[in-house]
């Protein structure tokens, strides 16, 4: 699954990154700690253009008549999001990319205490994450209207494996176009593009405990620690 991940490229690099054709937003602050109800990057295709937006992260069924401040619904299974209700209809039209800079997995440690990783690409590049992105819209008229999202998530490969059964799926910059275009003819087929990564494509390290904290939100989050526990 995805929890916590991080986000540190600015607009300007995402949109580099992202090879976006318009930017829906200026700026969201650096986070070493992001978290559900948390606003993130993510990059849609509106009116034929790769735009980059902010999206809140947890997802709310556009069938909810009343949205609430709750964390909604923060990963969607890659086997099962083209038919499950809450899901269906973002599959459908609605997919986006969230980037992140990497993503942290816990595996139990002595004393039911739970040790930290960080996840990221080898080369430090962000990860162009596969999501679902929707609007509701609350009953109050005086309240915004949301566009919220969910990370997809897969089976996870070494060395994600030895700390938890899923991951995020990551998508490469070949299949970009298909993900995001709302008019694809055959959306379910879509997920043949959501696929493990290779076990080369991810590192890992041992990371402070603090990650566990939302309060806590500071570069050494990511910085590597003694190994904690040794992973077989």
């Amino acid at each position: 699954m995805c929890g916590r991940f991080v986000a540190i490229t600015d607009a300007d690099g995402l949109a580099r990154f992202l090879v976006v054709d318009k930017r829906d937003v200026d700026h969201l602050a650096p986070s070493y700690n992001v978290a559900p109800t948390h606003e993130v990057h993510a990059a849609v295709e509106q009116a034929g253009r790769r735009t980059l937006v902010a999206l809140r992260w947890g997802l709310l069924p556009t069938w909810l008549d009343d949205p609430t401040t709750g964390p909604g619904l923060i990963n969607a299974r890659a086997e099962t999001a083209a038919v499950k209700p809450a899901f269906r209809d973002a599959f459908a039209r609605r997919r986006c990319l969230i980037p992140a800079d990497g993503f942290y997995e816990w595996r139990a440690g002595p004393a039911r205490t739970k040790v930290p990783y960080f996840i990221r690409a080898p080369d430090d590049r962000p990860l162009a994450l596969a999501g679902l992105w929707t609007t509701s819209r609350p009953r109050d008229p005086w309240r915004p209207v949301l566009r919220t999202c969910a990370i997809l998530t897969t089976v996870a490969t070494r060395p994600v494996s030895a700390l938890h059964d899923r991951a995020p799926v990551m998508l490469p910059a070949a299949a970009w176009d298909e993900w995001l275009d709302p008019d694809h003819p055959d959306p379910r087929a879509l997920s043949r593009l959501l696929l493990p990564a290779p076990d080369d494509a991810l590192v890992m390290h041992a990371v402070s405990q603090q990650v566990n904290s939302v309060g806590h939100n500071h570069p050494g989050l990511i910085e590597p620690v003694p190994e904690q526990l040794r992973l077989g």
